[in-house]
């Protein structure tokens, strides 16, 4: 009796270490579980954290447009910092990082009298008869940016003639015909060949050629800002020069072709600025370069 009671005993005493170590197991494997969890969670936070901004520049802040006739891009009313430069392929490529929400109070609502913002970006494009118009859709989009690649062999017109206009227009590494109006912004040109025609009122003009363009003028005016022009010592090129008030600063080998004009009481003076526009050729002249200013400085230096 005594013998089964002992055997008893025993019998109790293994399932009982049975059933603690079976609860140990499970709760050991419910904290593993636990852990893997919170690690799988880390993970897919760290990669959306990761790849959620560049996918959200790739389809949210960027929009590309194939002209159906590669010949004429307008830019109006987009008011915002400019970047210009050529694209790779034949698409017109715009990146912005205009995020303009809009009030609760205008849901259901549309801008009275814009266009149609077909990009997202603020801007909207259009073609008609070759002429592919770029316009922003309202005065908001000067408080953004805005980079745009323009296929070679397209002539652009660049309107910034604004008093709303905020920024400044950086053009780089562009080849092409390009026209740019201002009215305060100041217009810089790197590593261009043009032809440009750029004015403005009181913006500064800076142009740093890579090379001459052989096959039409280029023109640089302001009128009371400076116009600032680096050229290849070896470029060939023919300088019209209009200068009222200000003065003109140079360092490149540039001959004069101006006529001498014979003046009675000048005579035993010595001239040192001509009122009218004088004429100057580098390298022997090549193709017509006007540079104009009618109160601030004219330089002109080697690259």
């Amino acid at each position: 009796m005594k013998a089964g009671k002992q055997n008893l005993s025993e019998s109790f005493r293994k399932l009982k270490t049975t059933l603690k170590r079976a609860k140990i197991s499970k709760k050991a494997k419910a904290g593993f579980q636990k852990l893997k969890t919170r690690k799988m969670k880390r993970v897919i936070f760290l990669t959306i954290v990761i790849i959620f901004p560049f996918t959200a520049f790739c389809q949210g802040n960027k929009f590309e447009y194939t002209p159906k006739v590669k010949n004429r891009v307008e830019i109006v009313n987009l008011l915002g910092e400019i970047s210009l430069k050529n694209a790779t392929g034949n698409a017109i490529v715009i990146e912005s990082d205009f995020d303009m929400e809009k009030p609760e109070r205008a849901d259901g609502l549309k801008l009275l009298g814009s266009m149609e913002d077909n990009t997202n970006l603020g801007v909207s494009v259009t073609e008609e008869n070759g002429v592919v118009t770029i316009s922003g859709i309202t005065n908001k989009v000067k408080e953004y940016k805005y980079t745009l690649s323009i296929p070679q062999g397209i002539e652009v017109n660049l309107d910034y003639n604004s008093p709303f206009a905020s920024s400044d227009i950086s053009v780089d590494s562009y080849k092409g015909s390009l026209e740019v109006k201002t009215l305060n912004a100041n217009v810089k040109l790197t590593n261009c060949s043009g032809p440009f025609t750029v004015s403005s009122i009181s913006g500064n003009v800076e142009a740093i050629f890579s090379s001459i363009n052989q096959d039409a003028p280029t023109s640089l005016a302001s009128v009371s800002g400076f116009v600032d022009v680096s050229i290849p010592t070896d470029s060939k090129a023919s300088f019209e020069i209009s200068n009222i008030t200000g003065n003109v600063y140079n360092n490149l080998n540039l001959e004069s072709k101006s006529p001498n004009k014979k003046d009675e009481r000048a005579e035993g003076l010595k001239s040192y600025k001509h009122s009218e526009g004088t004429s100057y050729t580098l390298n022997g002249g090549g193709q017509k370069i006007y540079l104009k200013s009618i109160s601030g400085n004219i330089y002109l230096r080697k690259k």
